[in-house]
């Protein structure tokens, strides 16, 4: 199997397994990057006093996941491109009203290029959060990874791990 087309399986079998608690959709664009796919998980949750009438709190969660992928060499411009693009964006893809609580942002690249030493600093220093707002409409967090699985690796900033660990069984089911 050729590389190109290894990376493609890979990207199609994580897309797959995003499909169960996410909505998938797929070669969309985000600016001038073309991602792979984007998915969204939203959850609402309700306390309710007596009836549903009597309603005294709702949250909103959100979960997006920007995908794309790329065969040649991630470079700090393109990793500077793909974070500001995210940022810029961001206002179209979360909920906006007083009920919103969080969104956990992942912009992820999947390449089957070597890493650079500075552009793997630059991923695992990366983590911004943004209050909407001010607060009064939520936050959200910011996340970039790369994923190379050829090499079997993910690289994020140490409290992004938990949103990465699908992508790390994905990997390991494929080593064995």
């Amino acid at each position: 199997m050729l590389q190109h087309d290894y990376l493609n399986h890979f990207v199609n079998e994580l897309a797959n397994k995003y499909t169960v608690f996410f909505d998938i959709y797929r070669d969309e664009w985000l600016d001038d990057i073309p991602l792979s796919f984007i998915a969204q998980y939203r959850r609402r949750d309700e306390r309710y006093m007596f009836t549903k009438k009597m309603k005294i709190y709702g949250v909103e969660n959100q979960q997006l996941v920007f995908t794309t992928t790329s065969s040649n060499k991630v470079t700090l411009d393109a990793l500077d491109n793909f974070h500001k693009s995210i940022e810029s964006n961001l206002h179209e893809y979360t909920i906006k009203h007083q009920e919103h609580m969080s969104t956990v942002v992942i912009g992820l690249i999947v390449t089957d290029a070597p890493i650079n030493y500075s552009v793997a600093k630059e991923v695992e220093r990366y983590r911004k959060l943004k209050f909407l707002k001010f607060g009064l409409h939520g936050w959200a967090e910011l996340y970039l990874a790369i994923v190379q699985p050829n090499e079997k690796d993910i690289i994020v900033h140490p409290k992004g791990k938990p949103f990465v660990l699908s992508i790390e069984k994905l990997l390991l089911e494929e080593m064995a």
